[in-house]
């Protein structure tokens, strides 16, 4: 099964569960039916549940969906849903109060029946959910933070929501419908169950040892692991991993990185780790030999993508190069001989990371490399200012509209990037770009 079969059947599969139990209203019977208005309200109740429900699938980093969907787009996708649900929910309560205004009486906590109260509840913590995760930011939540009280939330929707349904008691009265609130129950539950204790426990098992750490820069460290007890990790280049750096897999705290070595060394991973400012700065303190866990690979880049083989313009930006380096090396370890262009944009000549191995893999690969510095520096051959279309199409061959283009770096470089590629000569799957906002 190729990809594209793969991601269309995730995607079927995915729409059947979120529409299901729209699909057994309409399809089985049920009690008598009530004014229009009542159904249309319960029904985007358990619409918008439904899809709110479903939001652990995109944030449970199940492999298969990592490798035939960008990360990026997942954990888009999720955002928007998880909003769109939000409002979905809401127009719940809204519509049965146009309805009938003395549906308001239900909104009194001191007085509503319980079922009611369940509601108000659950419809908070999606509400509460939504709030913290649009601006986080502007909120000054740290991301572990933010992910304990996420969690939290969905837990407590979860348990209200079902209480709301169970309580009420309608349509949840016929077998049909709570057959299919128990196959999303049990889905819930699952993942809550594979997210927490059985990816944890798989991970766990599969430790690996810090045994180098490399200074590439002076807030830059390669971070070099070997597995321990295992035959360590198959990868590839251009893929990612989130690690537990003298934590447990258990916690919350980990953090995604981009792999830098080559996918033919799977018994050696290493990581480029740039400070910025939280516990990345103490990268450059670890001595070798402690335990960092591994949860990964995740990406779903690959160099064998049919446009990739033609050629591969690598777009990099500061610490961006991380998995640029790995795909580099995965080529040379090959001796791979395709077209290969790498624009790299820093701010200095002392900015650089890697130089001396991507001056060596020049001579392994046929690699054109052109260095873009804001700061131009008259040590080494550069551009001035920043990656731009008119750079690209002065460096590239003719046919580049038939290359793969891997772009990674600051958010704002890579959607300017994106925007220089939005041409009808160059299709959406010719581009990859590694993002990865979880929040």
């Amino acid at each position: 099964m190729n990809k594209k079969t793969k991601s269309l059947l995730a995607l079927v599969i995915y729409i059947l569960l979120i529409f299901l139990p729209v699909i057994v209203f309409f399809v089985f019977p049920m009690p008598e039916g009530r004014q229009w208005w009542r159904d249309l309200s319960v029904l985007l109740g358990f619409l918008g549940l439904s899809i709110a429900g479903l939001q652990f699938i995109p944030t449970a980093r199940i492999r298969f969906l990592g490798d035939v969907f960008d990360l990026d787009r997942i954990y888009k996708s999720h955002h928007m849903l998880s909003v769109f649900s939000v409002l979905l929910v809401f127009l719940h309560p809204v519509l049965l109060v146009i309805n009938n205004p003395y549906t308001l009486l239900l909104l009194n906590p001191f007085t509503a029946p319980w079922r009611a109260q369940a509601g108000i509840i659950g419809l908070l913590g999606l509400i509460l959910i939504a709030i913290s995760s649009v601006f986080r930011k502007e909120l000054r939540l740290g991301y572990n933070a933010w992910h304990a009280i996420h969690d939290l939330l969905a837990i407590a929707i979860a348990i209200f929501a079902l209480i709301h349904l169970v309580k009420v008691n309608y349509y949840m009265s016929t077998p049909a419908m709570q057959a299919a609130w128990i196959v999303q129950a049990i889905i819930w539950i699952g993942l809550t169950l594979y997210v927490r204790l059985f990816k944890p426990l798989y991970i766990k098992r599969h430790p690996f040892i810090v045994t180098e750490v490399i200074e590439e820069l002076p807030d830059t460290w390669t971070l070099v692991l070997h597995p321990d007890g295992h035959e360590g990790l198959d990868f590839n280049a251009g893929q990612v991993a989130w690690l537990n750096i003298r934590s447990s897999p258990f916690t919350l705290h980990r953090n995604p990185f981009s792999i830098s070595g080559s996918a033919h060394h799977k018994d050696e991973l290493r990581f480029a780790i740039k400070n910025l400012g939280d516990f990345t700065k103490n990268i450059g303190d670890l001595k070798g030999g402690e335990t960092v866990y591994v949860d990964g690979p995740y990406g779903s880049f690959s160099i064998d993508h049919p446009s990739a083989k033609k050629g591969l313009v690598l777009l990099a930006g500061g610490i961006g190069v991380a998995p640029i380096m790995s795909i580099l090396h995965t080529l040379a370890d090959t001796n791979d001989q395709r077209n290969v262009y790498l624009f790299y944009g820093n701010r200095d000549d002392q900015s650089i990371a890697f130089f001396d191995e991507i001056e060596t893999l020049k001579g392994r690969l046929n690699l054109t490399v052109k260095h873009v510095l804001e700061e131009p520096s008259k040590k080494i051959a550069c551009e001035s200012g920043f990656i731009t279309l008119e750079l690209l199409q002065n460096t590239m061959p003719d046919d580049y509209t038939e290359y793969h283009y891997f772009i990674c770096g600051p958010l704002v470089m890579i959607d300017v990037m994106e925007k220089y590629l939005q041409t009808p000569q160059i299709s959406r799957t010719q581009i990859t770009s590694e993002k990865y906002e979880m929040a």
